[in-house]
């Protein structure tokens, strides 16, 4: 028996492949067989939360405390060195951090299947960063985080293979598919030689015909909503004085404030001084108001939370509102599809032309593909949808589980590690 595990930026699944077949787990709440990659750690001590706990713990705690998102994104990082938890070193090295979160996961499955398991193929982007250096160091992390949350035997596959592999299991011909992951934080892509008569082969690399990613996730789109819309009610047209001059406010500090998981770095004390000084100093001091109201009561996860329902809600409504109402900031902007589209232009097009460079690489045009099989939620997204079936007609798109078929098709790859 084997996991099959899919830590992804956002959520986790694994499965188990036992007796050639599969089973996807009930691991989360609720025997939900995902469980959001979180973790939170209260603060004044006590025991820490993985998941769907971690969300209620942190939001039940009045959100005092620190709640710890999108960590896989950190793991091509060098600079990353540890993390502070109320003022002290937490966990020296993000391996640590990772392996709380899968030996949590290690637990949850052990329990339903009745016994330790020790073998696990574990789920990773195409490419984790372009520099191949910051690609091994990503890789060897996410090993030794598996072996720390208690896994003998770590074996790694890259996600898109993964998919392909539980696509496989639903056709009765041989197809060439273009296989695609919508993750959170990145967009991969596989183009494989797939049928029947290529389950059991023991080496599949002749049957990969082409492999490649895009740093653009769900995470990206939800950013860019934050850019363009929402950091001016933070302080973004604001200027400052600094000693006799008037500065603009720091293009870094907003930045920080579209990414999700970054908003929690905001608390460390020189940045508390510099916005105490903003307040002091700016010549309009409601947006910097909020911008304190946001950083020092942890709001940032709910206010992302806001931005990521007002996304999804544009894949069935053209015009949806997204409002927000917590310690004085107030919120209400209605976005359009037609704008949202614009605004998360550079996205569509940068996952079009991996789509694209990979039919290059591989020597295949369109009209080979015999069939596309999108997973991952990102895929929901109208003008993501529309890329795929300009490009390979809407007859020949698949859809498999947005959230389990990586983990399916981890625990699938039973033979070579490819």
């Amino acid at each position: 028996m084997r996991y099959g595990l899919d830590f992804g930026t956002t959520n986790t699944t694994v499965a188990i492949e036992r007796d050639n077949t599969c089973e996807v787990l009930p691991i989360g709440a609720n025997r939900r067989p995902i469980i959001p990659s979180l973790i939170f750690f209260p603060e004044f001590g006590g025991e820490l939360m993985i998941g769907q706990n971690a969300i209620d713990g942190y939001l039940n705690s009045g959100m005092n405390g620190r709640l710890m998102q999108s960590i896989k994104s950190f793991l091509p990082d060098k600079n990353f060195k540890g993390t502070t938890v109320g003022g002290q070193l937490g966990y020296a090295t993000l391996e640590k951090l990772i392996s709380v979160i899968l030996s949590f996961v290690k637990k949850q499955a052990d329990a339903y299947v009745g016994e330790q398991v020790s073998e696990v193929i574990i789920g990773r982007p195409a490419l984790f960063s372009p520099d191949p250096e910051r690609d091994a160091l990503a890789e060897a992390r996410i090993v030794n985080a598996a072996h720390q949350a208690g896994f003998e035997e770590v074996y790694v596959q890259k996600e898109p293979i993964a998919a392909a592999f539980e696509y496989e299991r639903r056709i009765s011909g041989e197809e060439i598919a273009f296989i695609a992951d919508f993750g959170g934080g990145t967009s991969d892509f596989t183009i494989m030689r797939l049928g029947p008569d290529h389950v059991d082969k023991t080496d599949r690399s002749s049957d990969i015909l082409g492999v490649d990613g895009v740093y653009v996730g769900g995470n990206n789109f939800d950013s860019s909503i934050m850019w363009r819309r929402l950091i001016k009610y933070f302080g973004s047209e604001i200027e400052y004085k600094d000693w006799d001059k008037w500065l603009p406010m720091p293009r870094h500090l907003m930045q920080d404030l579209c990414r999700w998981q970054r908003i929690t770095f905001l608390k460390d004390r020189k940045t508390r001084e510099f916005v105490k000084h903003l307040l002091r100093t700016s010549n309009d001091a409601e947006p910097i108001e909020r911008l304190i109201a946001l950083i020092e009561e942890n709001l940032g996860f709910s206010l992302f939370q806001t931005i990521e329902k007002a996304k999804h809600n544009l894949s069935s409504d053209m015009d949806p509102q997204l409002a927000f109402n917590q310690s004085g900031i107030v919120i209400n902007e209605c976005i359009s599809r037609p704008e949202f589209e614009e605004l998360t232009n550079t996205h569509i097009t940068k996952i079009g032309s991996c789509i694209d460079q990979l039919l290059v690489t591989s020597g295949l045009a369109a009209d080979q593909i015999d069939s596309f099989f999108v997973t991952g939620g990102t895929s929901y997204i109208p003008a993501v949808q529309k890329v795929l079936t300009d490009t390979f007609g809407a007859m020949k798109i698949r859809t498999g589980d947005a959230f389990i078929s990586v983990a399916a098709g981890l625990a699938l790859s039973r033979h070579n590690i490819i």
